[in-house]
């Protein structure tokens, strides 16, 4: 090869490497710009509350004459076998039901077999959450129910009978602010603490602001030195503990001078956020704590489920980070034009001064 054409070989790699790297650093600052925009807004989350935290007592009677199907049967709707048919409560709340009939009744959860038993004699489906038994006129029986969902029920004796109780989430005051474990209003996010030796500043924070169970919580964490500057590529742990015990621990790496990472509770209650091994110094780490609400508008085991699924995908051992993939790039921008040129360049060698 001539050396004016290995001149310019040479010099199309490199303005083809230029303008790589130019595209690439375009496609980063676009991403640290997306992730500083969202870990610095804080919408107000304004969720559903209930005022009080007493549990409640409730009563609903059997009416005299529920025992005979054949009385008032012409009116219209569904007949009040219990007064109330359907009732709405709260977790932890007891329900009463007062035998008020001349005969013996049951209240047992599951599905009647409705007016049509009296002709096709069906029974009733039990489905083993309560059962009452029979008890006679005169008599009562009472039930806590401790989750949410709803809950139907009927008379086994008399099948016809059915009723329903509607179980809420617990009774709390959701505030619209975030708050320290102890549920003391946190003034400002994100919040910043210092590393024991003092070089490093930590700031957290997360959106929404309430944190509620069964619903995905986005966690922004950042670095600074002492002269207020950005750090990128620092090394350190994730970690989130409630109740004493370890939910999530993540090693990471800051990027692009604040990292996102995402967390589902299935248990409400005070938690402790953790950033451990801060540039794996063990000795080096930031302590924060917040407060997790049970979320109103859905049950227990709902938000157990959608949070073992998302935290579930959100460990995947094998997700690439964006770090990961900046790397890869510069590897074969870099790497594919130097090997290119080093080939050349021994080839050149070989020919004309081999």
């Amino acid at each position: 090869m001539k050396p004016h054409r290995l001149f310019l070989l040479l010099h199309a790699l490199f303005l083809v490497s230029i303008m790589a790297i130019i595209s690439t650093n375009s496609y980063i600052s676009y991403i640290k710009d997306s992730i500083d925009k969202s870990s610095y807004y804080h919408k107000a989350y304004a969720a559903t509350n209930a005022t009080g935290n007493d549990t409640k007592s409730f009563k609903v009677t059997i009416p005299k004459g529920s025992a005979n199907p054949q009385i008032d049967i012409s009116k219209l709707g569904p007949r009040q076998w219990y007064l109330p048919r359907e009732i709405t409560v709260r977790v932890n709340d007891t329900v009463m039901w007062i035998n008020n009939d001349t005969e013996a009744h049951t209240v047992t959860s599951g599905i009647g077999a409705g007016i049509e038993s009296l002709m096709n004699n069906k029974k009733g489906t039990p489905n083993g959450l309560f059962d009452s038994r029979s008890f006679r006129p005169g008599q009562s029986w009472t039930h806590t129910f401790t989750r949410p969902g709803t809950y139907t029920y009927f008379c086994t004796i008399h099948p016809w009978m059915d009723g329903v109780v509607t179980v809420q989430g617990k009774a709390q005051n959701i505030p619209n602010y975030p708050v320290y474990a102890s549920g003391v209003r946190i003034s400002t996010l994100p919040w910043y603490i210092f590393t024991p030796d003092g070089k490093i500043e930590v700031g957290l924070s997360w959106d929404p602001t309430v944190l509620l169970t069964g619903k995905e919580i986005s966690f922004f964490v950042s670095f600074f030195d002492r002269a207020n500057s950005r750090l990128n590529l620092l090394p350190y742990d994730f970690v989130i503990t409630q109740g004493g015990k370890q939910l999530q621990s993540i090693p990471t790496t800051t990027q692009y001078g604040v990292n996102v990472l995402h967390y589902v509770f299935s248990n409400s209650g005070p938690i402790n956020i953790r950033i451990e091994n801060i540039d794996a110094v063990k000795s080096s780490d930031a302590q924060f704590n917040t407060r997790v609400f049970d979320n109103p508008n859905i049950s227990s085991a709902t938000a157990s489920q959608l949070a073992a699924t998302a935290n579930k995908q959100s460990s995947n051992p094998f997700a690439v980070s964006y770090l990961t993939l900046v790397y890869i790039e510069y590897a074969v921008i870099f790497g594919i034009p130097a090997a290119v040129a080093a080939t050349v360049i021994m080839a050149y060698h070989y020919r004309y001064r081999g």
